[in-house]
C-alpha cells in the first residue's frame, strides 16, 4: 500500500518527518509500504484562525526551539541559525518537487532542497537555487525548471493542495493510513499501530 506523506518545504517539522519517514517504516517494505510524497502549498493548506492567535510567551519560544533542535540531533540534520529569518515561497521549489516526482527523482531531490531551506538557509524562492537542485537531483536542470515554472505545475499544485484540504489536511507533515489521518511529526508511532494493525492478518 502506498503511505502517502503530505509536506511543504516551509515546514521545518515536515522537514525533520522527511528525513526519517522512509527509514522509520522501512521493515514494512516487504508488505508492500511505499511512502508517497505529496508537495502541498502549506499558507493555501491552512485554516483561517477563528480569532486572534495568542502569541507564545518567552518560556514557550525557548522550549519551541530547544525542542526543534533536539529532533535535529537525534534525526542528524543541522539547523542553520539563519533559517527562520526569511520565509521564503515554495511554490517553485514545490512545482519542482512535482518534477521530479514525476521522473522518478523525488527521493533524490528531497534531501538537497530541504537541506537548501533549513541546513543552509537559501533563498529557495530563487529560479537558480532550484535550477541547481534539480541538477544535483540527476534532471535535465534546464528543461525540468522550465517545468516547474510553467503555469501548467502550477495549477497542479493548486489542485493537489485543494484535494488535500478537501481531505481534511491542515498542515505538514500528514500521512494517512486509508482515511485515517496523521498531523504531525511525533505521530509516526501511531501512523505505525494502524498500519500494522490494517496489514494484520483476518
Amino acid at each position: 500500500m502506498q503511505l502517502p506523506f503530505y509536506f511543504d518545504y516551509a515546514c521545518p517539522w515536515a522537514w525533520l518527518g522527511s528525513t526519517r519517514v522512509e527509514r522509520y517504516f522501512s521493515d514494512l517494505g516487504d508488505r508492500g509500504v511505499e511512502v508517497d510524497y505529496r508537495p502541498v502549498h502549506l499558507a493555501t493548506l491552512r485554516e483561517p484562525a477563528s480569532g486572534p492567535a495568542p502569541k507564545p510567551g518567552e518560556r514557550k519560544r525557548r522550549y519551541y526551539r530547544a525542542d526543534l533542535l533536539a529532533w535535529c540531533e537525534m534525526v542528524g540534520v543541522e539547523l542553520s541559525p539563519d533559517a527562520g529569518a526569511v520565509r521564503p515561497d515554495t511554490r517553485l521549489l514545490l512545482c519542482a518537487a512535482l518534477v521530479a516526482k514525476d521522473a522518478g527523482r523525488i527521493r533524490a531531490f528531497q534531501p538537497l532542497a530541504y537541506a537548501a531551506r533549513w541546513a543552509e538557509a537559501r533563498d529557495v524562492a530563487d529560479a537558480e537555487v532550484v535550477h541547481e537542485l534539480l541538477g544535483r537531483a540527476g534532471l535535465d536542470a534546464d528543461r525540468a525548471l522550465e517545468q516547474a515554472a510553467s503555469e501548467t505545475l502550477r495549477a497542479r499544485l493548486d489542485a493537489d493542495t485543494r484535494a488535500a484540504i478537501e481531505r481534511g489536511v491542515f498542515g505538514v507533515p500528514t500521512i494517512f493510513v486509508g482515511e485515517r489521518m496523521f498531523w504531525g511529526n511525533d505521530r509516526f508511532e501511531l501512523v505505525r499501530h494502524f498500519l500494522q494493525k490494517q496489514q494484520a492478518p483476518a
